[in-house]
């Protein structure tokens, strides 16, 4: 008891000098929890991941950062290779839902990447027991919504009764923050900066692809939430030039298999508004219908071979035998096998 007890006040104590001085926590303590499979993916409990062990091909970090608003918590895992880094300095990949990512990958994984192309790899998650802070990553990955008229930005749109439309706050914050972070970390090649992310992930880094394309060099996509606010993600690739993404190697991977119920239709977008109320999508001029599974995949696959038409190396695979939730082990290992090509 005594033991656990000073376990406790060193952990907080540690913690308050962090937030005191501005300081990243970078110490990597075990989790206590067991990983269980109870509830839904995303609530799930983290349990041990390859952080926990010893490792002798890879270092890990651990380092928690705040929003500017301070409504959302991150916590960011960097691991290191053990192995010299080459003269331009390692390759690196940016994982969103990093809690899931890190409870996702293997020693096998690490020790593929240290025999072949050793990169660093950076797992951006939230500072929770659970694999993802769905309210937090609901704003954080999804776009922001503009008045059809007036171009002028609108108020946050609201699907599922969650905020959405942080997304370019959110890259903005990886570009300023997380990325000198991991630079003074780790010994990176700024150029060559991967993207990886799942779900509305996979939302998130097309988003990026759509309005910062040169933001990272390498994009890998799994299943995307395209459906998300009925399509805004079509309208921005609708609105994007192809050869803006020219020279790019993107890989986009989508799983086929059939949900065994089907997902309830989303209610309207609804936006939220200064007062606290809600305006429905007509108001907002965006009434584009919901789509299909099948629209939302024919969608997805247009954009694959739009930026392929544009110049850009696309690979884009679909997996029958997995469903959305699979597609996180799936889409992940390609983005390390993306990783270790030249």
């Amino acid at each position: 008891m005594g033991s656990t007890l000073n376990a406790r006040r060193l952990s907080r104590f540690t913690v308050a000098l962090a937030l005191l001085f501005g300081a990243s926590v970078i110490t990597h303590t075990a989790s206590a929890q067991a990983p269980t499979n109870t509830g839904a993916r995303g609530q799930r409990a983290i349990g041990d991941t390859v952080a926990d062990h010893p490792s002798s091909v890879y270092r890990f970090e651990r380092h928690i950062l705040d929003s500017a608003d301070g409504k959302r918590h991150y916590r960011v895992e960097i691991a290191i290779p053990a192995a010299p880094a080459p003269e331009s300095g390692f390759p690196v990949l940016y994982m969103l839902d990093g809690n899931s990512a890190m409870a996702t990958l293997t020693d096998d994984d690490l020790a593929m990447l240290a025999r072949t192309r050793p990169a660093v790899l950076v797992a951006i998650g939230y500072d929770v027991d659970t694999r993802n802070d769905v309210v937090s990553r609901a704003y954080d990955y999804t776009p922001p919504e503009y008045d059809k008229d007036n171009g002028k930005l609108a108020a946050p749109p609201v699907v599922r009764g969650r905020v959405g439309g942080g997304a370019d706050v959110f890259l903005a914050l990886i570009q300023s923050r997380i990325m000198p972070l991991v630079q003074a970390r780790a010994n990176v090649n700024p150029k060559q900066a991967y993207l990886w992310g799942h779900s509305y992930g996979g939302l998130f880094t097309l988003h990026t692809l759509f309005t910062q394309p040169d933001a990272f060099a390498r994009y890998i996509v799994g299943d995307p939430s395209a459906w998300w606010n009925d399509g805004a993600l079509v309208n921005e690739w609708q609105a994007f030039q192809a050869d803006r993404a020219a020279g790019k190697r993107i890989g986009i991977f989508v799983g086929t298999k059939p949900r065994d119920t089907p997902r309830p239709v989303s209610p309207p977008a609804v936006a939220a508004t200064p007062d606290g109320t809600a305006r429905n999508a007509q108001a907002t001029g965006n009434t584009t219908p919901h789509a299909t599974p099948a629209d939302q995949r024919a969608a997805v696959a247009e954009m694959a071979e739009g930026l392929r038409a544009g110049g850009a190396s696309v690979s884009y695979e679909t997996f029958p035998q997995y469903g959305h939730g699979e597609m996180i082990r799936a889409s992940l290992e390609r983005a390390l096998q993306i990783v270790t090509e030249p």
